[in-house]
C-alpha cells in the first residue's frame, strides 16, 4: 500500500511539474518559479479531548510537495504524505498507531528569500490502524493487532514555518488541528506537531505568474 501510494504520488508530482513547465510562455526568472521536493519529518500527536489522558507518541511521515511562485512574497504548496499519528498509554503500557493519506494545501508567505511562514487546510485518509501491547506468550513479548481509525477521514488546519539550510536542504516546523475541533466540543481530534527536512531536486525557473515584473 505505501509503495503503491508513493509511486503513484511520485509520478503525479513529476508530471504536473512538466505540465505546469510547458503551459507557460518562455518567460524566465533568476528565482525558482517551482519546486518539486522530497519530504520526511518527525511527528508528535496529542489526542484533543479525550477522556483517558492519552499520551503523545512519537512517529514518523513522508512523502513529495511540489511549490509554485505566485508573487515575489506568495508561494501555493501542495503535499502527498504518508503520515504515522502515534498515542499511548503508560498503565498499561499499549501504544495505538494510525497510519494516514495526509494532503495538504497551504499558502507560503515569503518573509525573505530563506524564510516562509505557512498557513493553509489539511485532508487525511486512514489507510491502517494498530494496537501495539506487551504479550509474553507471543516469541517477541509483543502483540499488534488491527483496530479501526478514530476518524476514518480528517480535515485540519495547519500553520508553520520552513527556512532554507542550503540551495537544496529545508527544515520546517508545522502544528497541524483537526477542523472539527472547532464545531465539536466534546468531539476527539488530533494535534500533531511536525518537524521536517525537504531536499529539493527539482526546480524550474519559467515565471507562470506576475511575468510583467520578472521581465523588468
Amino acid at each position: 500500500m505505501r509503495i503503491n501510494f508513493f509511486s503513484k504520488a511520485l509520478l503525479f508530482g513529476l508530471l504536473f511539474s512538466l505540465y505546469t513547465h510547458t503551459l507557460f510562455s518562455q518567460t524566465y526568472s533568476n528565482k525558482a518559479s517551482s519546486i518539486f521536493s522530497f519530504t520526511v519529518g518527525m511527528t508528535s500527536t496529542s489526542l484533543l479531548n479525550d477522556s483517558i489522558d492519552y499520551k503523545s507518541g512519537i512517529m514518523f511521515n513522508g512523502g513529495f510537495a511540489y511549490s509554485v511562485m505566485l508573487n515575489n512574497r506568495l508561494n501555493i504548496a501542495l503535499e502527498a504524505l504518508h503520515t504515522g499519528k502515534g498515542i499511548k498509554t503508560e498503565s498499561p503500557i499499549v501504544k495505538y498507531r494510525y497510519f494516514y493519506v495526509d494532503l495538504p494545501l497551504y499558502a507560503q508567505i515569503k518573509v525573505s528569500e530563506s524564510f516562509r511562514i505557512n498557513a493553509g487546510v489539511q485532508y487525511s485518509i486512514a489507510t491502517n490502524s494498530q494496537m501495539i501491547s506487551i504479550d509474553n506468550t507471543k516469541t517477541n513479548g509483543v502483540r499488534v493487532d488491527a483496530i479501526s481509525a478514530i476518524k476514518p477521514t480528517d480535515y485540519g488546519f495547519l500553520a508553520g514555518i520552513d527556512f532554507d539550510v542550503s540551495k537544496s536542504i529545508s527544515l520546517g516546523a508545522r502544528y497541524t488541528v483537526s477542523g472539527s475541533l472547532l464545531f465539536e466540543k466534546h468531539g476527539t481530534n488530533f494535534g500533531v506537531f511536525q518537524l521536517s527536512v525537504k531536499y529539493s531536486p527539482i526546480k524550474t525557473y519559467q515565471v507562470f505568474f506576475h511575468r510583467e515584473k520578472a521581465q523588468q
